[in-house]
């Protein structure tokens, strides 16, 4: 099977399991009807996918939809979802302007690829006799559109996700956002202060009729603290500087992204406090050991040389 193909399916077992299927369907030489049923079944896939990629209410939300004015039931069309698909709900302007991408023709050859498939569904006497060889091509053609479609897809996604990191994303706007939700940190001492923040890694996660999301990755450094500011000055508290690494998704609505209005995602940071609490044990120990040995405060170095 076609790795173009599986990519953009991903997790969807229904959609691996119809393209399994499809291509059953091609390999029975008994049937005459092999290469029909092939077809049929990769046209049903791809509209299976488009549809999951790029779903009727979300397509109507974005600001270049525009619906039909003589139908009643408004009508999502297979190169809207296309566009969708690549873009999500950024505006024609926001992608040509300030992107500067235009994918007009990828847009109309996937429209065509979709519409090539159509030729080969219906059952006409052509179709019906077709030979061996002609079988072999017509299939090689349509896995060919299939794939060219799934691969378009992909890559102006990624397109589009690349230009927008740059556009939108800063490593100050990212710290400034990320500072303000450590939930996770002040669960390990009494308080704590942030003291830097480093960013390794962003990238433009997802697209969608609203937001555009961003995941980001990177580490923190903190001063984790052990009592009031009066007990540390009493020598009753301790400090203890420590890193961790983060993960977090951060928003900016569509269709027009501005890089002033990040949003940090509710929820959404991870910390990895993971090797704390493994040997948060092992503290309770030297804590309640040393304090009934002497009776003395732990300071902050006796702390960081049992790490």
């Amino acid at each position: 099977m076609d790795e173009r193909i599986l990519k953009l399916l991903g997790d969807s077992q229904f959609e691996r399991d119809l393209y399994e299927a499809a291509m059953v369907n091609l390999e029975d030489r008994r049937n005459k009807l092999r290469f029909h049923n092939f077809a049929f079944a990769m046209r049903e896939l791809v509209g299976h996918t488009l549809a999951r990629l790029a779903p009727d209410e979300d397509v109507q939300k974005c600001i270049w939809w525009k619906a039909k004015s003589k139908e009643v039931v408004y009508q999502v069309t297979r190169l809207e979802r296309c566009v969708y698909a690549t873009q999500g709900g950024l505006s024609n302007h926001y992608v040509k302007k300030r992107l500067g991408l235009d994918f007009k023709s990828e847009h109309e050859n996937l429209r065509d690829a979709v519409n090539r498939l159509n030729e080969y569904v219906h059952i006409t006497p052509e179709v019906f006799q077709l030979e061996e060889d002609d079988i072999d091509r017509l299939s090689g053609e349509t896995i060919e559109a299939v794939a060219g479609l799934m691969g378009c897809i992909q890559e102006c996604r990624a397109a589009v996700a690349g230009r927008l990191s740059d556009a939108i994303i800063s490593e100050t706007a990212v710290n400034q956002v990320v500072s303000e939700s450590l939930d996770a940190v002040d669960e390990l001492a009494t308080h704590y202060s942030l003291e830097e923040v480093y960013v390794d890694s962003y990238e433009v996660s997802h697209i969608t009729c609203d937001a555009v999301h961003i995941k980001v990755s990177g580490t923190i450094g903190v001063t984790l603290q052990w009592g009031s500011n009066s007990d540390l000055r009493n020598g009753d508290g301790a400090e203890l500087d420590q890193s961790f690494e983060f993960t977090c998704e951060l928003s900016c609505e569509t269709p027009n992204p501005d890089p002033e209005r990040l949003e940090f995602v509710e929820n959404s940071v991870m910390v990895d406090t993971g090797d704390w609490h493994d040997q948060e044990a092992d503290w309770d120990c030297v804590l309640e050991t040393d304090a009934s040995a002497d009776q003395q405060p732990l300071s902050a170095e006796d702390i960081q040389s049992d790490f």
